[in-house]
């Protein structure tokens, strides 16, 4: 993720008074999309980030090297109405 899509994501963040650090977030949701153990295909995961709506979609695949170790391509975020283009592995 470029630095510049981070920083909009820090002010997003800060508009909606989402205190924990964008990274953090990212992480969490990529881990609960992996969670949900759909694999090979586009999947979204939805929470609240105290009175705000975070909605994740990416795609969970197995690592060819290690079959019980799941990668996840996040597609897009979006927080409040905005949507954020991610696309990048965070697991």
């Amino acid at each position: 993720m470029n630095e510049e899509l981070y920083e909009q994501l820090e002010t997003e963040f800060l508009k909606y008074h989402i205190e924990d650090e964008v990274e953090d977030v990212l992480l969490e949701l990529a881990e609960a999309l992996a969670d949900t153990g759909v694999i090979g295909r586009e999947t979204t995961y939805k929470e609240t980030l105290g009175r705000t709506e975070v909605e994740i979609c990416g795609i969970c695949e197995t690592d060819e090297d290690d079959g019980d170790e799941v990668e996840v391509l996040v597609k897009w975020i979006k927080i409040g109405k905005k949507e954020f283009e991610i696309d990048d592995y965070l697991l």
